[in-house]
């Protein structure tokens, strides 16, 4: 009798590591269709960032609500696995019974003490109590509608928690009727065990049933349980419960830089620059699509969608996994030579000329229409509109809260703006053209002619680099295109050339040498242009004699920093507020305490200095030093800071869509009470102070560069 009970569970079993095993051979084959990616340097800390992030649960435990959830789900997954497994074994084994012997239970198993038994037990029953409650929990967030960010509702998690809450709840039915017939035969006394807290429970609520009929219930529960348990294995592969198996590999195969950088492009070797469709994508983005949990919080600090604009990160990443699973797979399969090889020219070429692959949909969006359906589908599903890719400020806000460190959102949207502009030359604002052009032909987005560079300096006695011969300066001060012919700009700089003097840095300027870093042309997806101005850049810069950088702008400071490295530049770079502060604290620069002004101040943390490049503290060690300022943070400070709008190259763009970031930031600055708003980036100041002409029209609140206040002081 047990044999055919034996042979149904094994057949079970083969049918589900089949089908769970080729759903995992297509999830690979698909991730491999990406464009390759070298991400396998820095092993040890690669393995390291897999025990913090996945295992310590670093970034899910920010969000106390859900990392509780959510820790209750792993740790439940990881020991109540040991039980799953040994639920097999007993279905495998039953039909040893036949013969006289016991099924497979651990506590079958002479070696293992009474002690470790009762514990493991008691880890069961406990942690299946915690996860049907924390299940009941996470379905009332879901169905009730309150929470923002599990907006549009999805069948796919609710489905997954269903299934979850499903498997527990069966547990209780097989294992509370297990127990009781172990009362039964004397295995255990009539009585509130502590090491089946749960179970035992239900075996003395059932203590009125006969015994024929708790069997009959024991034996309902077993395939109940085996069915939920074997049919979640299914199911995971094909649905966003994925991340459970490709977390772990996403965390392990991280970019070490903060955000992942653009990458460059060969123009030599190339014949199309950007990306429409989803292949073309590297496979560590692909990677990311499996690896996100749904969890919302990358739209919860979106600026774009808290502004009402067509911008859902979390739905970007839905609708490439959308284009590659249901769109891309079958030619995928078709073409394969196998699951593990690498896809050939053939299926590339089927790729590319299939109309019905494309990642970008055209179609523009109006400013009331809403991406989403009311039943919680998503219209046009794999598909990203225009209007999506043109409202990322590509602020990191979305990179910064990831818990399994996703960062390809605002990378892959600057690769489809790529497309934009160097293939179609359409779909994207026009209003580009022009700081596009000043770029090219002067050196700077606003077209101000490059011999008119040095010009805010002209009365300040600033040295100049081409007449330091062969003197090697201590700082290089890169001004930037704003500190060079944006007037409210030019302020900041020469507020900054006092306190250089003061401090009696050794620094000059490269003036008329000087032209765009380019990132404004790489943000907006005119890689030609940022690779022709970073070249010449780097060309010049290694060409003189300097010790270190410092740059004004947070932009320039970036690519400065990080991206020139791709063309040869590798520089010692600094933000001005990080020479500032360091120039405070070696006591280089001292302040005037009769120079005491009455300021409460608010700092707006710059995106491409906080969340980029990890710098929030320097600013703020300054701000306590100057006489008469008391400080007050925003409720979006730090790296939760919430973008000015002037990012991504939305500094040269209208903005027709939703409300004006600029004036979002400014509220939450002036709900502070502060008498000044500080920043360290010409762009923020440039959007703060509209911000503030458009809220009040006497400007009560001032908006000044850490580099003003402190000169005020000296």
């Amino acid at each position: 009798m047990f044999i055919l009970y034996s042979t149904v569970v094994l057949a079970l079993v083969a049918f589900t590591i089949f089908f769970t095993f080729t759903a995992l051979q297509q999830v690979v084959a698909m991730v491999r269709a990406g464009t390759p990616e070298p991400l396998t340097h820095q092993w040890q800390d690669r393995a390291l960032s897999v025990l913090v992030m996945v295992f310590g649960q670093k970034k899910v435990l920010e969000d106390r609500s859900y990392g509780f959830m959510h820790f209750w789900y792993l740790y439940g997954f990881l020991i109540l696995g040991i039980g799953h497994l040994e639920l097999v074994l007993f279905g495998l084994t039953r039909f040893t019974q036949d013969f006289g012997y016991h099924p497979f239970l651990y506590r079958h198993l002479p070696f293992l003490p009474a002690t470790f038994i009762h514990l493991y037990e008691f880890s069961q029953d406990f942690m299946a109590l915690g996860v049907v409650l924390v299940v009941a929990f996470a379905l009332y967030r879901r169905i009730n509608g309150k929470v923002a960010r599990l907006l549009p509702r999805s069948k796919d998690a609710e489905t997954i928690l269903w299934l979850i809450g499903g498997l527990y709840v069966t547990f209780f039915i097989f294992v509370g009727s297990e127990t009781f017939l172990r009362m039964e035969t004397g295995a255990l006394g009539y009585s509130w065990h502590w090491y089946l807290p749960i179970s035992s429970l239900i075996a003395l609520a059932v203590a009125g049933v006969s015994a024929t009929a708790v069997l009959v219930i024991n034996e309902i529960g077993f395939w109940l349980h085996l069915g939920v348990f074997l049919g979640f294995a299914c199911y995971i592969p094909r649905s966003k419960h994925m991340h459970l198996l490709a977390a772990g590999p996403n965390i392990y195969f991280r970019h070490f830089e903060t955000v992942a950088k653009p990458r460059p492009i060969d123009f030599e070797k190339s014949e199309k620059f950007g990306v429409d469709r989803v292949q073309e994508l590297s496979w560590k983005s692909l990677l990311d699509t499996f690896a996100c949990t749904e969890c919302g919080r990358c739209d919860a600090v979106c600026p774009a969608h808290l502004t009402k604009k067509p911008l859902q990160p979390k739905k970007i990443l839905h609708d490439i996994k959308i284009n590659l699973r249901y769109k891309n797979w079958n030619h995928i399969k078709k073409f394969r030579s196998s699951w593990g090889d690498s896809l050939d020219g053939q299926l590339e070429k089927e790729l590319a000329e299939s109309p019905n692959l494309a990642l970008v949909n055209l179609e523009k969006i109006s400013a009331n229409s809403d991406l989403v359906e009311a039943d919680g589908g998503y219209k046009l599903e794999g598909q990203i509109h225009v209007d999506e890719i043109w409202a990322c400020t590509t602020c990191a806000a979305c990179v910064e809260v990831c818990p399994v460190l996703i960062d390809s959102v605002p990378t892959d949207i600057i690769e489809m703006r790529r497309n934009f502009v160097m293939m179609q030359a359409e779909n994207y604002p026009k209003e580009l053209n022009t700081a596009f052009k000043g770029m090219e032909v002067q050196g700077n987005p606003w077209g101000v002619g490059q011999d008119k560079r040095q010009d805010w300096a002209k009365q300040l006695d600033v040295p100049l680099m081409a007449d330091q011969g062969d003197h090697e300066v201590e700082y290089l001060f890169w001004v930037g295109c704003a500190g060079a012919t944006d007037e409210r700009s030019k302020k900041i700089q020469q507020a900054l050339v006092r306190i250089l003097k003061k401090a009696q840095v050794d620094f000059a300027i490269l003036g008329c040498e000087e032209k765009c870093t380019g990132d404004p042309a790489r943000r907006m997806g005119n890689e030609y242009l940022y690779d022709q101005l970073a070249r010449e850049n780097v060309e010049m810069l290694n060409r003189k004699k300097f010790k270190k950088i410092f740059a004004t702008c947070p932009h320039c400071f970036n690519q400065l920093k990080h991206e020139y490295k791709d063309f040869g530049g590798h520089y010692s770079v600094q933000h001005h507020t990080e020479l500032i502060a360091e120039l405070l604290k070696d006591k280089r620069l001292t302040l005037d305490d009769k120079k005491q002004i009455e300021e409460k101040i608010t700092f707006h943390d710059p995106c491409y200095l906080g969340r980029y490049n990890k710098q929030y503290e320097a600013p703020r060690e300054t701000l306590k030093t100057l006489p008469g300022v008391t400080t007050t943070e925003m409720t979006f400070s730090k790296e939760k800071s919430f973008c000015c709008g002037a990012g991504g190259g939305r500094m040269f763009m209208e903005e027709h869509l939703g409300n004006r970031i600029n004036l979002e930031r400014t509220d939450q600055a002036m709900a502070t009470g502060a008498t000044t708003i500080a920043t360290g980036c010409p762009f923020c100041m440039t959007m703060l102070s509209d911000g503030v002409k458009d809220r009040l029209a006497d400007e009560q609140i001032k908006v000044k560069d850490i580099a003003e206040l402190v000169a005020e002081r000296i």
